[in-house]
């Protein structure tokens, strides 16, 4: 099937919503449930992954803005070589990347 002239191809921006959502909302949960380390951990490696991908479409669209946040979240939730913060400032960057992945994933952004 042939492409259109001017499409993008690659994956469509509305089905990164749902994902979105999800993990904004697990984000903004961990920062108010106790989580155990594990799930948490998890939590990383999902943050981590998405927000790779979000960079790599906000590069795609040329938004520097989102691209920064993007790279940002990447290198602070990153389980390779992680950051040690008290669990309070953990829960802060938590419940800061949920709230910044539901705004971003809002009807009529992007």
């Amino acid at each position: 099937m042939a492409r259109a002239k001017g499409g993008s191809g690659g994956v469509p921006a509305e089905l990164l919503n749902w994902p979105a959502w999800a993990l904004a909302i697990l984000a903004i949960g961990s920062a108010f449930a106790p989580f155990t380390r594990e799930l948490t951990h998890g939590l990383h490696w999902a943050l981590t992954l998405f927000a790779i991908l979000e960079a790599g479409v906000a590069i795609g669209k040329g938004d520097r803005t989102r691209f920064l946040v993007y790279a940002a979240a990447a290198i602070v939730m990153n389980p390779f070589r992680p950051f040690s913060f008290p669990v309070q400032v953990w829960r802060l960057l938590h419940a800061g990347i949920g709230v910044w992945l539901a705004a971003d994933h809002l009807p009529g952004r992007g």
